[in-house]
């Protein structure tokens, strides 16, 4: 598996890679959780932009089905798992891209749900000493105490202020 993905350590280094914090004045959020919350991202985005506020969610990867992303599309799923780990791995690196960008990240944890992918989006945004807001609380405290939990509502309070 290493010849499909290169160093993190190289796209962590590249001066690039953080274009829209770059623009001091302009306050980003980036929304992540599960594909299964998209259609609330997407309504979330929509009001967030709405109050002047920027911000970005996940893109589907080419392997999901694009009116219910929680879902692998037929076609893809006879591909072969190397196939969907590099697709994965691409997707992941993206993630923490926009992670790297954005100032706020905001987790869409419908009753109070993290998966293992936001989780470790949740990880690489604590380690990037961004602040991190959740929908709702989650049961498990560890994960909790690295989470601020705020309505959309008071999300566009904190945007604005930071």
């Amino acid at each position: 598996m290493a010849s499909v993905k290169p160093s993190i350590d190289l796209f962590l280094k590249n001066p690039k890679r953080n274009k829209i914090a770059q623009v001091p004045d302009v306050k980003t959020v980036y929304l992540i959780g599960s594909f299964k919350f998209y259609a609330d991202m997407l309504e979330i985005q929509k009001n967030l932009a709405m109050e002047g506020i920027r911000c970005f969610v996940p893109q589907p990867s080419k392997h999901r089905d694009p009116t219910d992303p929680s879902k692998l599309l037929l076609s893809s799923r006879g591909q072969p798992r190397e196939t969907l780990v590099k697709d994965a791995y691409e997707s992941t690196i993206r993630c923490f891209r926009k992670i790297d960008e954005c100032n706020i990240i905001y987790v869409v944890n419908k009753g109070g749900y993290i998966g293992k992918s936001t989780l470790l989006d949740i990880g690489y945004a604590y380690a990037r000493k961004k602040p991190i807001y959740a929908l709702e609380t989650v049961d498990d405290l560890a994960v909790q105490s690295l989470l601020k939990t705020a309505l959309p509502s008071k999300l566009v309070r904190i945007a604005k202020e930071q």
